[in-house]
């Protein structure tokens, strides 16, 4: 931690009837053995402190701060009565600001709501155009690619637990009122209270709608991208077998290993049980989700059962549902029951303008028949008047770049949409695409960990959709729910390696370059919401 870092104790928001818990619970105690040096922001002066220096003006605060040699700001808000000195310490201890920008246990930690503290650098307060520590904290979450985070992953509780709020001063009363005696005034104590009166616990509101949230649907730099993806992914994923009648080029299903036999990944066929396919669209049913995709590490339509997997999911209100093939083990009776299936949308894979350039990105498969596949299909929903919508999609390398202009003019008048995709090497396995990528010391939280599950052909749960080698799982779905998965200690520790930059050597995603071809901005399921 820095050299006499300033704390700040932030009262501009903080409800006046707190002051008596303040009495109770000794916080300018407390605050005092956090830092000893501090001071109140108070641009209402209506605080009056007894000894402490006040702020209503923030230049002057960062003027103090330099004065005194302070190398941090140390954030603490005028409700958190529940102030863990232990804590706070421990986890500033992690903080260094000569080379951090911002350290927190608010966002995305497993602590209850206003137990831990926030700290700014003063070299990056000096870059800022704030009025207000409140101000400051908005600039770093809207600005996230501009700092460098540090979150503290020092401490955890239960997922329940980290949902209670130490700052509900009015839910603090009520609690205090139902204890007859002892209780201490940090973390422990206040979990000792709600546990000992459940009915009165606090839980966190998120005070104003956020483009991000944290677990506890906080107001987050990288995060859920809403309060019902925190609960629950609002994305889910089935590789439904990891069979192939094709050998895409820019596929692991044309790796071989050097005796021409398949990797290991590979070597086993496997297709999803319909029952685990059925356990899990049955968790998913009644949720807000945005999209539930069926694909493969292959082609799905090798799997016998996936008209019986579609039909039960739409059935189940489950949806909207999508499915990607690469279309040349189409015929007019299965085009016409996915028609009929309940399908949203379906993606057909194909890659390239010509034949020429189809035998090379797409081995093993015929353009002419794939080609009058889709045709064939688009013309049989037409007919129907079913309402699922079509893509074909491309992946760009250097194969069928020069066929990039004539796939679009050719498909663009025939389909809802034409999807141009980067090339990417799913972990490491194929070339990635010549496009600069950004360089290590830029790289954001990989996206995946936030947004979406993935159901493997073996049944087993797995965070990244292009973990072909299966190095992501966590569990079976025989041993665990969706929403257990959501909120586990693994979920939760690797979103904290993501989101610090402090991936381990012995994980898959240490020398992942594939992040970069996924920015929050981006991703499948917003291009099947464009459909509408």
């Amino acid at each position: 931690m820095a050299e006499k870092p300033l704390l700040v104790l932030d009262v501009e928001t903080t409800d006046p009837r707190s002051r008596e818990l303040w009495e109770q619970s000794r916080l300018l105690e407390r605050v005092g053995e956090v830092c000893p040096a501090w001071v109140l922001w108070d641009p209402g002066s209506a605080w009056r402190v007894p000894g402490a220096t006040s702020f209503s003006d923030f230049s002057d605060l960062l003027a103090y701060a330099k004065a005194e040699g302070a190398q941090a700001l140390v954030l603490v808000e005028g409700g958190q009565v529940f102030l863990d000195v232990a804590i706070s310490l421990e986890g500033l201890r992690s903080f260094h600001p000569e080379r951090i920008d911002y350290f927190t246990q608010w966002e995305h930690c497993r602590l209850p709501v206003g137990a831990g503290v926030r700290a700014i650098s003063v070299r990056s307060l000096e870059r800022m155009s704030a009025r207000s520590p409140m101000e400051c904290l908005e600039q770093i979450r809207l600005n996230p690619a501009d700092f460098k985070y540090h979150y503290d992953v020092a401490h955890e509780v239960s997922f329940e637990e980290s949902l209670l709020d130490c700052q509900d001063s009015a839910a603090l009363r009520r609690l205090l009122a139902a204890q007859s005696d002892g209780w201490s005034w940090d973390t422990a104590g206040f979990l000792g209270l709600v546990r000992r009166t459940p009915e009165m616990a606090p839980r966190y509101v998120p005070p104003f709608e956020a483009p991000r949230v944290d677990e506890r649907k906080m107001p987050a730099a990288y995060g859920f991208e809403s309060p019902e993806c925190a609960e629950f992914p609002t994305y889910i994923m089935f590789d439904v077998v990891n069979v192939c009648n094709a050998r895409c080029v820019h596929c692991p299903q044309s790796i071989a290993n050097v005796n021409g036999s398949k990797p290991d990944f590979l070597a086993e066929p496997g297709h999803l049980s319909l029952d685990l396919f059925k356990r899990v669209i049955d968790e998913c049913a009644g949720r807000p989700l945005q999209f539930v995709r069926i694909t493969a590490d292959g082609e799905p339509l090798v799997h016998k059962q996936l008209f019986d997997m579609i039909e039960y999911a739409a059935g189940r209100g489950v949806g909207p549902v999508g499915l990607t093939t690469n279309g040349s083990l189409l015929t007019p009776e299965k085009s016409k029951r996915l028609l009929q299936s309940g399908l949203y949308m379906i993606d057909f894979s194909l890659d390239a303008a010509t034949a020429e350039t189809f035998a090379k990105v797409r081995a093993g498969l015929k353009f002419d028949k794939v080609r009058r596949n889709v045709h064939e299909f688009i013309d049989l929903r037409d007919r129907l008047g079913a309402p699922v919508k079509v893509m074909v999609s491309f992946v760009k390398q250097r194969a069928n770049i020069h066929e990039l202009s004539a796939f679009v003019d050719y498909w663009t008048p025939l389909v809802d949409k034409v999807l141009i995709r980067e090339m990417i090497s799913n972990v490491g396995l194929n070339e990635t695409s010549e496009s600069a990528l950004p360089g290590w010391d830029h790289r954001w939280p990989c996206v995946h960990f936030f947004r979406r599950v993935v159901i493997n052909h073996q049944g087993v749960l797995k965070a990244c959709p292009i973990d072909w080698e299966q190095k992501t799982v966590y569990r079976s779905m025989t041993e665990t729910s969706v929403y257990d998965a959501w909120h586990s200690h693994h979920y939760w520790l690797n979103r904290l390696e993501h989101l610090n930059d402090e991936i381990p050597d012995r994980r898959v995603c240490k020398k992942c370059k594939d992040w970069a071809g996924t920015p929050w901005e981006m991703g499948y399921e917003k291009v099947i919401a464009q459909l509408e």
